[in-house]
């Protein structure tokens, strides 16, 4: 059958459009899979640094020190550092994602010292900024800060020390003074505390113009702190060894009176032995 030239252009669009549908039929879209996102695993939160200080029966000493949250244990310090004044334990409280039931924001650290629980706790925070804790154990002391100058002529002799005095008893030394539980006759609240200067052998060579009020330091709080000074120029205390009652003030042999005979002595020692120069050449 022959078909007229004036029907070939639509002939030939009918014939692409049915070639089109039966390439589409033949070959179907692929399905799109989707691609999967990597999720980051969560870095758990920093551990709390501590610095803990320990102060058993007032003095800062200490073998070990533990830090619990609860009943777990959470870091145990190793040896002790004594770098600077004082001694100290350093420990790493890690969080509950390290170590389950520990560390997590606002949790109480309770510290073990030689395996005593002392009364002071922390709060556990993450970072890296670390806390200073003072942990106590034993009978309660007050703790000073005392400034006092080496520089009282006449008195000062090697192996002097300053040490707190309660009435007659020594309790202590120039920081810690003891309280009456651990020796009795020490320390109670509002006790008057003097501080005298001995030489090594125990004589008492001068007393502070200053006093102090005991009171039981709590580890939080920051210490009395005291500028002790040894009384005027040329004046020191000395053993009293007429009546044994104690130190009495006493003037130091090179005081302004003593200077003034010394000068007059020295001006009468001269003239006489220029009378006596004088007779010898006559």
């Amino acid at each position: 059958m022959s078909i007229p030239i004036r029907f070939l252009p639509v002939l030939t669009c009918v014939l692409m459009l049915l070639g089109a549908q039966t390439s589409s039929a033949a070959t179907p879209t692929p399905t799109l899979t989707p691609v999967p996102v990597s999720t980051a695993t969560p870095v758990p939160p920093e551990p709390a640094f501590f610095s803990v200080i320990p102060w058993v029966n007032g003095q800062n000493t200490a073998h070990d020190v533990t830090a619990k949250i609860g009943e777990t244990t959470c870091a145990t310090s190793g040896p002790g550092i004594s770098g600077g004044a004082r001694l100290h334990f350093q420990l790493l409280v890690p969080s509950e994602e390290d170590l389950p039931g520990c560390g997590y924001e606002g949790a109480v650290v309770t510290f073990f010292v030689d395996g005593r629980q002392a009364a002071q706790t922390a709060i556990w925070h993450s970072g890296d900024m670390y806390q200073i804790i003072n942990a106590i154990i034993g009978p309660p002391f007050a703790r000073f800060i005392t400034v006092w100058s080496a520089e009282i002529p006449g008195i000062i002799r090697p192996g002097g020390r300053l040490v707190p005095y309660i009435g007659d008893k020594a309790c202590g030394n120039s920081e810690v003074v003891y309280s009456n539980e651990q020796e009795a006759g020490c320390g109670v609240e509002g006790s008057q505390v003097t501080f005298k200067l001995l030489d090594a052998q125990g004589n008492v060579l001068a007393v502070a113009n200053e006093t102090a009020t005991w009171h039981a330091w709590d580890g939080v709080s920051d210490p009395q702190k005291l500028d002790l000074t040894f009384g005027p120029a040329g004046v020191i205390t000395t053993p009293n060894t007429g009546t044994g009652d104690g130190p009495e003030r006493a003037t130091a042999p090179w005081g302004p009176l003593a200077l003034a005979l010394a000068s007059l002595g020295l001006a009468g020692g001269i003239a006489a032995l220029a009378v006596r120069r004088r007779a010898m050449t006559r």
